[in-house]
C-alpha cells in the first residue's frame, strides 16, 4: 500500500477547529460541553464514512468555578480572577480578613508563618506551572490555615492559566483560593495589601460523564497504530491550539487512510480527561485494545506559522532513527527528539511499554497563551495544520513499508525512568 502524500485539506481541518471552538467552546472533562464535542466528533466520523465508531463514557467528577473576586474594603477596588478549580464555595457574601503579602512562594521558608493563620494571604508566582518544589511550598502554606489565598501570577499580564490537577477532597478544598495576574495589583500603593479585603470564590463539584470517541480500521494484520488527540480543555479556554487542532488532524488523517488498504490496522481516537489526570487515555487502555496497540501517535498543540514540525519519540534507537530520517527528508523543517514529552496523553502509553510519537507544531504563539482564554480561533494557521498533517502522512507512509514494528518494541530504560518520575510527580500533587 502506498499513501499518496500532500492530501491534507487544510480548509477542512480549519473548519473542524472552527466548529469545535465556536459551537462548543470550553470543554471541561465530564461537562455537558465535553459531551457535545464528543457528539460532534462522532458525527464527523460518520460523515467521513468511518466504520466501527464507538463513544465510550464513564463517570467523572469535575469542578465548575463560577466566580472569583477580591474587594479592597478601604478603597472599594474590585479585582476579578479565576477560582482554583478545587476550591469549595465560600459563603455567598464572601469572607473578610486582614491581608498579608508574603512575596515569592519560593521564600516561604524564610517568612514568619505564625502570622498567617486566619489572614488573606498574597503570594507571588513567577509562573503558573506548579512544579513539585513550588507545590510543596504551597502545601506548607495551606497547612497553616490561612483564611484565603491570592496567587499573584506573572505568567501573562492580562490572563492566568487554568490548571485542574488537584482532587477536590484535598487539603486545599477548605481554603478559598483565586489566581490573578500580578499586574492587576500594581494599582495598590505602599502597604495597602496589608489591609482588609473581602474574598469571594464560588463554584461547585459536579458529577458527569467523560467521553472517548473511537473508530477502528482493519488492515492486513491486527497490530494497530493509534492516532489520537485529546478533545477536552480547561475552564475559560476554547482550546483552539490545545487541542482542537489535534482533533481536527486526527479526523483528516482518518478520512485519508479510510480510502486506502493498509498493512496495519488503525485506531483513531479522541480522549477526554487529558487535562484531569489523563483519565480518558487511562480508561482506553484499561478497557480497549491493550494487546493490539503497537505504536501511539499523538497530535497536540499546532501553533501558528512560522515555526517547525516537532516529533518527540519515546522509543528505542531504531524507531528514533526511522522518524529522524523522515524528518530530515521532509519538505518543511522538522525536528526529532528522543525523549518523553513529560506531559500529556503519550505518557499513559509509554508507561505501558507502548512506543509513542508526539507530533506538534512549535510556532509563533506568544508566551502565556496555553490554558488561557487567549488560546482561541484567532491563532489558528492553515499553513501549520497542513504542514503537520503532511508530515504525519509521510511518517505513516514510511511505517507502512515495514512488515511489522517489532524493531521498535520497548521503551529504553532512561525513558522508562523519565515516565516513572512523571507519574511520581502526579501522585505528589494528589497527596495531602
Amino acid at each position: 500500500m502506498s499513501i499518496n502524500l500532500y492530501q491534507i485539506d487544510s480548509k477542512k481541518v480549519y473548519n473542524v477547529v472552527k466548529n469545535i471552538c465556536k459551537k462548543v467552546g470550553e470543554r471541561v472533562s465530564g461537562s455537558e460541553d465535553e459531551k457535545t464535542v464528543a457528539q460532534l466528533i462522532s458525527k464527523q466520523m460518520e460523515s467521513l464514512g468511518l466504520k466501527d465508531i464507538i463513544v465510550k463514557t464513564f463517570p467523572h467528577t469535575y469542578y465548575e468555578g463560577t466566580e472569583a473576586s477580591l474587594h479592597h474594603l478601604d478603597t472599594g477596588t474590585i479585582i476579578t480572577g479565576k477560582p482554583i478549580w478545587m476550591t469549595k464555595s465560600t459563603p455567598l457574601d464572601g469572607i473578610e480578613g486582614e491581608g498579608i503579602y508574603l512575596g515569592s512562594i519560593n521564600q516561604i521558608e524564610e517568612i514568619a508563618l505564625d502570622t498567617i493563620k486566619d489572614k488573606i494571604v498574597f503570594v507571588f508566582f513567577l509562573r503558573d506551572y506548579l512544579e513539585p518544589e513550588i507545590f510543596g511550598n504551597l502545601k506548607k502554606l495551606y497547612k497553616l490555615k490561612p483564611k484565603g489565598v491570592i496567587l499573584l501570577s506573572n505568567y501573562n499580564s492580562e490572563v492566568t492559566r487554568s490548571d485542574p490537577i488537584f482532587q477536590d477532597d484535598s487539603i486545599f478544598s477548605n481554603i478559598p483560593t483565586i489566581i490573578v495576574p500580578a499586574s492587576k495589583f500594581s494599582i495598590f500603593k505602599n502597604n495597602q495589601l496589608n489591609s482588609r479585603f473581602r474574598l469571594s470564590v464560588k463554584g461547585k463539584k459536579q458529577e458527569g460523564l467523560l467521553h472517548n470517541v473511537i473508530s477502528l480500521q482493519d488492515g492486513e494484520i491486527t497490530d494497530s497504530i493509534l492516532i489520537c488527540a485529546n478533545h477536552d480543555t480547561v475552564e475559560y479556554s476554547q482550546g483552539a491550539i490545545a487541542n482542537a487542532t489535534g482533533v481536527a488532524l486526527v479526523l483528516e488523517l482518518a478520512r485519508i487512510l479510510s480510502k486506502v488498504e493498509t498493512r496495519f490496522s488503525y485506531v483513531f481516537a479522541t480522549f477526554g480527561g487529558e487535562e484531569q489526570n489523563l483519565e480518558g487515555a487511562k480508561n482506553f487502555l484499561e478497557n480497549f485494545f491493550r494487546s493490539k496497540i503497537v505504536l501511539c501517535i499523538n497530535l497536540d498543540s499546532i501553533e501558528p506559522f512560522p515555526g517547525f514540525v516537532a516529533s518527540i519519540v519515546a522509543g528505542n534507537k531504531d524507531l528514533f532513527e526511522m522518524v529522524k530520517n523522515v524528518s530530515n527528508k521532509n519538505d518543511f523543517p522538522a525536528l526529532t527528539v528522543n525523549s518523553t514529552p513529560n506531559e500529556g496523553t503519550n505518557m499513559v502509553f509509554i508507561q505501558e511499554g507502548i512506543p509513542s510519537i508526539m507530533v506538534l507544531f512549535k510556532g509563533s504563539v506568544s508566551p502565556g497563551v496555553n490554558r488561557t482564554e487567549l488560546d482561541n480561533l484567532k491563532l489558528i494557521s492553515e499553513k501549520s495544520l497542513q504542514e503537520t498533517g503532511n508530515y504525519v502522512l509521510r511518517l505513516l507512509s514510511k511505517i507502512e513499508e515495514y512488515e511489522d514494528l517489532s524493531f521498535a518494541d520497548g521503551i529504553p530504560p532512561n525513558l522508562e525512568k523519565e515516565t516513572e518520575n512523571y507519574f511520581e510527580r502526579m501522585q505528589f500533587y494528589l497527596k495531602d
